[in-house]
């Protein structure tokens, strides 16, 4: 049998105790850096949870301070920097100056305009009257099928159409055909509201819906919105002017108050909302938040009876520069 001589041996032990080594220390350094990973994603984690939990403090204390029934429009307590990486903004906009669907579809006048909408976001004609029937087979308290219309047959499911009146924007976009209007006209949810009174308030509806409500061109329903907005043509700020009534409303719109079209938009519009939506958005480092509160009431100067709905999610919409 061979031997190896004693400095081989050594060597090889040698060699073999390095690649030992090696390898640990691989393994521990691979260690190290996955619970260096590890740590980093706790710490950003807990620095974003740190952050929503910042943002929501700011956004309940902004909307205590927009529910105070002496609070303005202009008060700059609505609009403010916290810090360099801080601030606030408090929006109010009256729910009447939007359409609820459920009033619509229960009028033949209401259904009229519902299908005007249709049409003008690109809807053909005949596709028009299919969705419309098939939103009349969703509110209606029936099974009974209108033309092109849909009940659970049409669905295959039945636990659709609810047969009652839609309780939100979410429920419409259910109804068989909406996906159409979803892809001629993405924009549709931001008409409607199923909290809106009926009655359109002109000192907030924007003016493509006055102009589809009243029937005026959109130059006269853009004359009344500048108007309202004031020199600036801001909401919100000091040279606002509120629509006092009706009858001047429907003077700046160029309608004769005595007229069959005046008498008539006198039943369907208004100058005050009921229910208004108070929306806080928050900036806290790059973490932008958005609060939005339904309230009954008259909002902002007025006090709140109560608090229909609550919602947070990121912010959809910039700060306004001002």
């Amino acid at each position: 049998m061979t031997h190896l001589p004693q400095f081989f041996r050594v060597r090889n032990n040698a060699g073999a105790a390095l690649m030992a080594v090696l390898w640990v220390v691989a393994l521990l350094t691979m260690l190290v850096a996955a619970a260096a990973l590890l740590l980093t994603q706790d710490l950003d984690a807990a620095a974003a949870k740190r952050q929503i939990f910042r943002a929501r403090m700011i956004a309940e204390a902004a909307l205590a301070i927009a529910l105070n029934p002496d609070m303005k429009p202009d008060d700059p307590l609505l609009r403010r920097q916290i810090s360099d990486d801080e601030r606030y903004e408090v929006v109010v906009i009256g729910e009447d100056g939007l359409l609820n669907p459920n009033m619509l579809l229960q009028t033949p006048n209401g259904q009229t305009l519902m299908r005007n909408l249709l049409v003008g976001w690109g809807i053909p004609q005949r596709e028009t009257a299919i969705i419309m029937n098939c939103l009349l087979d969703w509110t209606d308290q029936d099974d009974f099928t209108r033309i092109n219309g849909a009940e659970k047959k049409e669905y295959r499911r039945n636990d659709i159409p609810f047969n009652r009146p839609f309780r939100s924007l979410e429920e419409m976009a259910m109804v068989r055909g909406m996906n159409l209007v979803e892809q001629a006209y993405p924009q549709w949810r931001n008409w409607f509201s199923v909290y809106a009174s009926g009655l359109l308030d002109v000192n907030e509806a924007r003016p493509e819906v006055i102009a589809a409500v009243t029937g005026v061109n959109i130059q006269a329903a853009q004359r009344l919105r500048n108007q309202r907005l004031g020199p600036d043509g801001l909401l919100g700020t000091q040279d606002d002017f509120l629509i006092p009534d009706v009858p001047n409303a429907l003077a700046i719109l160029g309608v004769p108050v005595n007229s069959p079209a005046g008498q008539t938009l006198q039943t369907l519009l208004t100058t005050q909302s009921a229910r208004k939506r108070i929306t806080v958005r928050v900036q806290v480092g790059d973490l932008r938040r958005e609060l939005a509160v339904l309230a009954q009431g008259a909002g902002i100067g007025g006090g709140v009876t109560a608090l229909l709905e609550m919602r947070e999610s990121q912010a959809q919409e910039p700060f306004s520069d001002r």
